[in-house]
Protein backbone atom coordinates (compact mmCIF):
# COMPACT_ATOMS: atom_id res chain seq x y z
CA UNK A 1 0.00 0.00 0.00
CA UNK A 2 1.38 3.42 -0.76
CA UNK A 3 -0.42 5.06 2.61
CA UNK A 4 0.14 3.75 6.11
CA UNK A 5 -2.32 5.43 8.43
CA UNK A 6 -1.44 4.96 11.69
CA UNK A 7 -0.92 6.98 15.67
CA UNK A 8 2.13 5.91 17.25
CA UNK A 9 5.78 7.21 18.12
CA UNK A 10 8.87 7.43 16.01
CA UNK A 11 10.70 3.75 16.61
CA UNK A 12 14.66 3.11 17.24
CA UNK A 13 14.71 2.00 13.78
CA UNK A 14 13.38 4.67 11.76
CA UNK A 15 15.20 7.15 13.68
CA UNK A 16 18.18 5.18 13.46
CA UNK A 17 17.76 5.62 9.60
CA UNK A 18 16.68 8.97 9.20
CA UNK A 19 17.41 11.40 6.24
CA UNK A 20 18.60 14.66 7.60
CA UNK A 21 16.64 17.78 5.23
CA UNK A 22 19.99 19.81 6.26
CA UNK A 23 22.72 17.37 5.58
CA UNK A 24 23.81 15.52 2.47
CA UNK A 25 23.28 11.95 2.34
CA UNK A 26 25.25 11.61 -1.16
CA UNK A 27 28.10 13.31 -3.12
CA UNK A 28 26.02 13.92 -6.22
CA UNK A 29 22.66 14.37 -6.47
CA UNK A 30 20.59 12.51 -9.90
CA UNK A 31 17.23 12.05 -11.29
CA UNK A 32 16.43 9.27 -13.20
CA UNK A 33 12.93 7.66 -14.03
CA UNK A 34 11.21 9.36 -10.77
CA UNK A 35 10.16 12.44 -11.69
CA UNK A 36 7.62 13.56 -13.86
CA UNK A 37 7.78 17.48 -14.33
CA UNK A 38 10.25 19.25 -13.07
CA UNK A 39 9.45 23.38 -12.81
CA UNK A 40 11.15 26.60 -11.12
CA UNK A 41 8.54 25.81 -8.01
CA UNK A 42 8.17 22.51 -8.00
CA UNK A 43 9.70 19.22 -8.73
CA UNK A 44 6.71 16.08 -9.21
CA UNK A 45 8.12 12.26 -8.41
CA UNK A 46 6.11 9.57 -8.20
CA UNK A 47 5.37 6.94 -5.07
CA UNK A 48 7.70 4.44 -3.89
CA UNK A 49 5.31 1.63 -5.16
CA UNK A 50 5.05 3.38 -9.00
CA UNK A 51 7.36 0.49 -10.44
CA UNK A 52 5.26 -2.31 -8.72
CA UNK A 53 2.04 -1.91 -10.77
CA UNK A 54 0.90 -5.27 -12.21
CA UNK A 55 1.93 -7.53 -9.55
CA UNK A 56 -1.23 -7.34 -8.29
CA UNK A 57 -2.96 -8.46 -11.49
CA UNK A 58 -0.57 -11.21 -12.16
CA UNK A 59 -1.60 -12.13 -8.18
CA UNK A 60 -5.03 -12.19 -9.35
CA UNK A 61 -4.93 -14.54 -12.63
CA UNK A 62 -2.11 -17.34 -10.71
CA UNK A 63 -3.83 -17.25 -7.67
CA UNK A 64 -7.41 -15.48 -7.74
CA UNK A 65 -8.80 -17.42 -10.93
CA UNK A 66 -7.38 -20.80 -9.48
CA UNK A 67 -9.02 -20.15 -6.20
CA UNK A 68 -12.54 -19.02 -7.28
CA UNK A 69 -12.67 -22.20 -9.94
CA UNK A 70 -11.59 -24.67 -7.08
CA UNK A 71 -14.40 -23.16 -4.97
CA UNK A 72 -17.09 -23.96 -7.90
CA UNK A 73 -15.11 -27.49 -7.76
CA UNK A 74 -15.99 -27.95 -4.10
CA UNK A 75 -19.10 -26.31 -3.93
CA UNK A 76 -20.65 -29.12 -6.91
CA UNK A 77 -18.57 -32.33 -4.51
CA UNK A 78 -20.51 -30.92 -1.47
CA UNK A 79 -24.02 -30.56 -2.88
CA UNK A 80 -23.52 -33.93 -5.61
CA UNK A 81 -21.88 -36.59 -3.67
CA UNK A 82 -20.37 -39.36 -5.51
CA UNK A 83 -22.19 -42.50 -5.43
CA UNK A 84 -19.05 -44.37 -3.79
CA UNK A 85 -19.11 -42.12 -0.64
CA UNK A 86 -23.02 -42.22 -0.09
CA UNK A 87 -22.53 -45.84 -0.38
CA UNK A 88 -19.46 -46.13 2.17
CA UNK A 89 -21.76 -43.92 4.84
CA UNK A 90 -19.55 -40.48 4.26
CA UNK A 91 -22.17 -38.17 2.56
CA UNK A 92 -22.16 -35.98 6.01
CA UNK A 93 -18.48 -36.14 6.06
CA UNK A 94 -17.81 -34.76 2.13
CA UNK A 95 -20.73 -31.93 2.98
CA UNK A 96 -18.57 -30.59 5.72
CA UNK A 97 -15.25 -31.45 4.23
CA UNK A 98 -15.67 -30.19 0.89
CA UNK A 99 -17.63 -26.80 2.70
CA UNK A 100 -14.51 -26.23 4.68
CA UNK A 101 -12.06 -26.37 1.20
CA UNK A 102 -14.59 -24.13 -0.72
CA UNK A 103 -14.66 -21.51 2.25
CA UNK A 104 -10.44 -21.97 2.15
CA UNK A 105 -10.39 -21.51 -1.77
CA UNK A 106 -12.87 -18.67 -1.66
CA UNK A 107 -10.76 -16.95 0.87
CA UNK A 108 -7.63 -16.95 -1.25
CA UNK A 109 -9.98 -15.30 -3.69
CA UNK A 110 -10.77 -12.72 -1.78
CA UNK A 111 -6.90 -11.74 -0.89
CA UNK A 112 -5.84 -12.13 -4.04
CA UNK A 113 -8.95 -9.72 -5.34
CA UNK A 114 -7.88 -7.35 -2.84
CA UNK A 115 -4.41 -7.00 -4.58
CA UNK A 116 -6.33 -7.08 -7.77
CA UNK A 117 -7.82 -3.66 -6.49
CA UNK A 118 -4.62 -2.61 -5.31
CA UNK A 119 -3.52 -2.24 -8.99
CA UNK A 120 -6.84 -1.99 -10.94
CA UNK A 121 -9.76 0.51 -10.95
CA UNK A 122 -7.40 3.11 -8.56
CA UNK A 123 -5.16 5.51 -10.32
CA UNK A 124 -2.06 5.19 -13.09
CA UNK A 125 -0.05 7.00 -10.00
CA UNK A 126 -0.06 8.84 -6.45
CA UNK A 127 2.41 11.31 -7.08
CA UNK A 128 4.32 13.54 -4.83
CA UNK A 129 4.88 17.68 -5.43
CA UNK A 130 8.10 19.15 -3.66
CA UNK A 131 7.07 22.83 -3.80
CA UNK A 132 9.80 24.78 -2.74
CA UNK A 133 7.64 28.08 -2.81
CA UNK A 134 6.06 27.43 0.81
CA UNK A 135 8.21 24.74 1.62
CA UNK A 136 5.51 21.98 1.21
CA UNK A 137 5.02 18.42 0.59
CA UNK A 138 1.96 17.39 -1.57
CA UNK A 139 1.43 13.70 -1.45
CA UNK A 140 -1.89 12.65 -3.72
CA UNK A 141 -3.91 10.22 -2.47
CA UNK A 142 -7.24 10.32 -4.29
CA UNK A 143 -8.81 12.48 -6.59
CA UNK A 144 -12.00 15.11 -4.33
CA UNK A 145 -12.12 16.62 -1.01
CA UNK A 146 -9.21 15.52 1.42
CA UNK A 147 -7.32 14.03 -1.30
CA UNK A 148 -3.94 15.17 -0.86
CA UNK A 149 -1.79 15.03 1.90
CA UNK A 150 0.09 18.41 2.82
CA UNK A 151 3.41 18.54 5.11
CA UNK A 152 5.62 21.05 5.71
CA UNK A 153 8.79 20.18 4.43
CA UNK A 154 10.77 21.31 7.89
CA UNK A 155 8.99 19.22 9.80
CA UNK A 156 8.80 15.78 7.93
CA UNK A 157 10.79 12.80 9.18
CA UNK A 158 12.45 10.57 6.28
CA UNK A 159 14.04 7.25 6.88
CA UNK A 160 14.99 4.19 4.88
CA UNK A 161 12.73 1.57 5.06
CA UNK A 162 14.54 -1.60 5.03
CA UNK A 163 12.07 -4.62 4.42
CA UNK A 164 13.27 -7.92 5.22
CA UNK A 165 14.39 -10.42 2.91
CA UNK A 166 12.41 -12.51 1.38
CA UNK A 167 10.78 -14.58 -1.51
CA UNK A 168 12.40 -17.10 -4.07
CA UNK A 169 15.70 -14.96 -4.43
CA UNK A 170 15.50 -13.93 -0.70
CA UNK A 171 15.81 -10.10 -1.69
CA UNK A 172 15.20 -7.07 0.24
CA UNK A 173 13.60 -3.91 -0.51
CA UNK A 174 14.96 -0.05 0.42
CA UNK A 175 12.83 2.66 -0.13
CA UNK A 176 12.28 6.24 1.28
CA UNK A 177 9.28 6.77 3.33
CA UNK A 178 8.02 9.57 4.67
CA UNK A 179 6.58 10.20 8.08
CA UNK A 180 3.90 13.01 8.45
CA UNK A 181 4.13 13.78 12.23
CA UNK A 182 1.40 15.41 14.45
CA UNK A 183 2.12 18.32 17.05
CA UNK A 184 3.25 15.52 19.69
CA UNK A 185 5.94 13.96 17.44
CA UNK A 186 3.54 11.37 16.72
CA UNK A 187 2.86 9.46 12.98
CA UNK A 188 0.06 10.07 11.44
CA UNK A 189 0.24 8.88 8.43
CA UNK A 190 3.68 8.11 5.83
CA UNK A 191 4.36 7.25 2.38
CA UNK A 192 7.20 5.79 0.20
CA UNK A 193 9.17 8.70 -2.51
CA UNK A 194 10.67 8.18 -5.82
CA UNK A 195 13.47 5.14 -6.03
CA UNK A 196 12.45 1.99 -4.77
CA UNK A 197 15.43 -0.57 -5.27
CA UNK A 198 16.23 -4.47 -3.98
CA UNK A 199 18.97 -5.93 -2.75
CA UNK A 200 20.31 -9.66 -3.30
CA UNK A 201 23.31 -8.44 -1.45
CA UNK A 202 24.46 -7.06 2.13
CA UNK A 203 24.46 -3.10 1.88
CA UNK A 204 28.18 -3.45 2.90
CA UNK A 205 28.85 -5.66 -0.31
CA UNK A 206 30.35 -3.49 -3.07
CA UNK A 207 26.99 -4.15 -5.85
CA UNK A 208 24.72 -3.29 -2.03
CA UNK A 209 26.97 0.23 -2.14
CA UNK A 210 26.21 0.81 -5.90
CA UNK A 211 22.42 0.06 -5.06
CA UNK A 212 22.45 1.83 -2.47
CA UNK A 213 23.81 4.83 -3.72
CA UNK A 214 21.03 5.31 -6.43
CA UNK A 215 18.48 5.53 -3.65
CA UNK A 216 20.88 8.16 -2.17
CA UNK A 217 21.35 9.94 -4.87
CA UNK A 218 17.45 10.40 -5.60
CA UNK A 219 16.60 11.63 -2.51
CA UNK A 220 19.63 14.22 -2.68
CA UNK A 221 18.10 15.46 -5.59
CA UNK A 222 14.95 16.30 -3.87
CA UNK A 223 16.77 17.58 -0.98
CA UNK A 224 19.26 19.57 -2.53
CA UNK A 225 15.90 21.15 -4.62
CA UNK A 226 14.38 21.93 -1.66
CA UNK A 227 17.34 23.30 -0.08
CA UNK A 228 19.43 25.34 -2.78
CA UNK A 229 16.78 25.35 -5.74
CA UNK A 230 16.62 24.23 -9.17
CA UNK A 231 19.67 26.40 -10.34
CA UNK A 232 22.06 24.36 -9.09
CA UNK A 233 20.68 21.02 -10.02
CA UNK A 234 21.76 18.83 -12.83
CA UNK A 235 18.99 17.92 -15.17
CA UNK A 236 16.95 15.34 -15.27
CA UNK A 237 18.47 12.18 -16.27
CA UNK A 238 15.17 10.78 -17.90
CA UNK A 239 11.36 11.60 -16.81
CA UNK A 240 8.43 9.39 -16.69
CA UNK A 241 5.39 9.56 -18.86
CA UNK A 242 2.11 10.62 -18.05
CA UNK A 243 0.64 8.68 -20.86
CA UNK A 244 -0.85 5.40 -20.61
CA UNK A 245 0.41 3.31 -23.54
CA UNK A 246 2.28 -0.17 -24.32
CA UNK A 247 4.96 1.33 -25.38
CA UNK A 248 5.52 3.09 -22.38
CA UNK A 249 5.07 -0.06 -20.04
CA UNK A 250 7.77 -1.85 -22.23
CA UNK A 251 10.43 0.56 -21.98
CA UNK A 252 9.52 1.69 -18.62
CA UNK A 253 10.20 -1.94 -17.62
CA UNK A 254 13.10 -2.85 -19.42
CA UNK A 255 15.62 -0.25 -18.13
CA UNK A 256 16.87 -2.40 -15.61
CA UNK A 257 17.10 -5.21 -17.79
CA UNK A 258 18.39 -2.97 -20.42
CA UNK A 259 21.11 -2.37 -17.96
CA UNK A 260 21.59 -5.40 -17.30
CA UNK A 261 22.34 -6.79 -21.08
CA UNK A 262 24.82 -3.34 -21.35
CA UNK A 263 26.69 -4.25 -18.04
CA UNK A 264 29.58 -6.21 -19.58
CA UNK A 265 28.94 -8.84 -16.51
CA UNK A 266 28.48 -12.57 -18.43
CA UNK A 267 26.72 -13.53 -15.54
CA UNK A 268 24.57 -10.43 -15.57
CA UNK A 269 24.07 -10.78 -19.74
CA UNK A 270 22.77 -14.57 -19.20
CA UNK A 271 20.30 -13.62 -16.43
CA UNK A 272 19.03 -10.21 -18.22
CA UNK A 273 18.48 -12.79 -20.96
CA UNK A 274 16.05 -15.45 -18.67
CA UNK A 275 14.73 -12.47 -17.69
CA UNK A 276 13.17 -11.40 -20.68
CA UNK A 277 10.33 -13.43 -21.02
CA UNK A 278 8.91 -11.89 -17.15
CA UNK A 279 9.81 -8.84 -17.72
CA UNK A 280 7.60 -9.04 -20.44
CA UNK A 281 4.79 -10.69 -18.85
CA UNK A 282 5.01 -8.20 -16.55
CA UNK A 283 5.01 -5.51 -18.81
CA UNK A 284 1.43 -6.64 -20.21
CA UNK A 285 0.13 -6.68 -16.61
CA UNK A 286 1.59 -3.47 -16.42
CA UNK A 287 0.07 -1.88 -19.23
CA UNK A 288 -3.44 -3.88 -18.72
CA UNK A 289 -3.68 -2.25 -14.58
CA UNK A 290 -2.54 0.83 -16.27
CA UNK A 291 -5.66 0.94 -18.33
CA UNK A 292 -8.01 0.74 -15.96
CA UNK A 293 -7.10 3.39 -13.77
CA UNK A 294 -7.88 6.63 -13.35
CA UNK A 295 -5.56 9.94 -13.84
CA UNK A 296 -4.59 11.74 -10.69
CA UNK A 297 -5.84 15.50 -10.76
CA UNK A 298 -4.41 17.70 -8.26
CA UNK A 299 -6.94 20.29 -6.42
CA UNK A 300 -6.83 23.89 -7.57
CA UNK A 301 -5.69 24.95 -3.93
CA UNK A 302 -2.38 22.45 -4.71
CA UNK A 303 -2.19 23.89 -8.08
CA UNK A 304 -2.54 27.79 -7.46
CA UNK A 305 0.64 27.08 -4.96
CA UNK A 306 2.60 25.16 -7.32
CA UNK A 307 2.36 28.20 -10.21
CA UNK A 308 4.92 30.74 -9.31
CA UNK A 309 6.43 32.51 -12.01
CA UNK A 310 10.29 32.12 -12.59
CA UNK A 311 11.09 35.93 -11.53
CA UNK A 312 9.12 35.39 -8.22
CA UNK A 313 11.70 32.75 -7.24
CA UNK A 314 14.94 34.19 -9.02
CA UNK A 315 15.61 30.85 -10.22
CA UNK A 316 16.14 28.66 -13.38
CA UNK A 317 14.82 25.17 -13.75
CA UNK A 318 17.52 22.29 -14.57
CA UNK A 319 15.89 20.35 -17.46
Amino acid sequence: MNFKCTSRYISDDEIAARLQQKQRCADAAKSSGTAFEATDSYLEVCDGLYREKGWGLLAFFMGGIPAICLTAMFIWMAIEVSPALRQKGQTELTHWGCGFLALSSFGAFLWATHFLFVDCFNYTSKPIRFNRPNRTIYAFKHNGPDGVVAVPWDDTLFYIERSPKGGLFQTAARVVRCLVLNEKGQVTDSFPIGKRVVLASSEEGPLGQQVMNELYEDFEYYRRFMEEGSALLPPVESFLSKEVSFQNSISFLFKDESALLKSGSVFLVVFGIIGLVPYFIFSCANYVAMRTCRQPVWPDDVERACRVLPAETGESVAT
